[in-house]
């Protein structure tokens, strides 16, 4: 089987399910406030499920019918227990740091696109010792609209003084593929997150990995 090598000089990744497995820290937040809502706790994976489009979507997930009465604070409360317990279980997903190594050393430059809180995502670039390989970070704080829409992608190009043509957006969920291809960036989806493989197929990417070191197969 021939793989065609793409010609990129960027690339920018989404963080949670593509660059750190940050399931078990969210899932622990959750059913926190389950717990405090004398809700049933839900297992880590019907979670992770849940992760995707920031905290907003993914706490009324786990309210299910109980949202409408309980949102807000609850929100609040997720919030708080998740910044005070971010770096727990939080992990890098196997392979990434020799990618990352191998990119850095080739000269690309890089960028994370993400829904998280810039100083978390910043803080646990620093715990996992990976902060020097990204040189711009954009999150939800800095954008009016979240991807899909591709304004935190173009926001990391812009920065990166970036040709989108020769970029390329890295995913794990449909959302992000999506704001790649609206950016007009190359995409590419991956398999080992926290988005399902039919999610990924369906949005189309240019390509697809089932674990990260398979990235550096497609990239001159």
């Amino acid at each position: 089987m021939v793989v065609m090598k793409w010609a990129v000089d960027t690339v920018v990744f989404d963080f949670d399910g593509v660059v750190v497995n940050t399931g078990g820290d969210i899932a622990n937040a959750a059913n926190y406030i389950l717990r405090h809502y004398d809700l049933p706790e839900l297992p880590t994976e019907t979670i992770v499920g849940f992760i995707g489009g920031g905290a907003e979507p993914l706490v009324r997930k786990c309210l299910g019918d109980k949202a409408d009465m309980y949102f807000e604070e609850a929100l609040s409360k997720f919030k708080k227990r998740y910044i005070e317990h971010y770096f727990e279980d939080t992990v890098l997903y196997p392979g990434v740091k020799d990618v990352l190594e191998h990119l850095y050393a080739a000269r690309k430059k890089m960028g994370i696109a993400t829904n998280k809180i810039e100083k978390i995502a910043f803080d646990i670039q620093e715990g996992l010792e990976i902060a020097h390989y990204f040189q711009v970070v954009v999150g939800p704080e800095s954008v009016t609209r979240r991807k899909p829409d591709p304004e935190a992608v173009n926001i990391v190009l812009e920065r990166l003084g970036a040709d989108p043509a020769r970029s390329l957006m890295i995913g794990d969920k449909a959302e992000d593929i999506l704001a790649g291809k609206a950016a007009g960036t190359v995409t590419c989806g991956v398999t080992y997150g926290f988005g399902s493989v039919e999610e990924i197929e369906g949005s189309e990417p240019d390509f697809i990995i089932s674990q990260a070191a398979d990235l550096l197969n497609y990239i001159e």
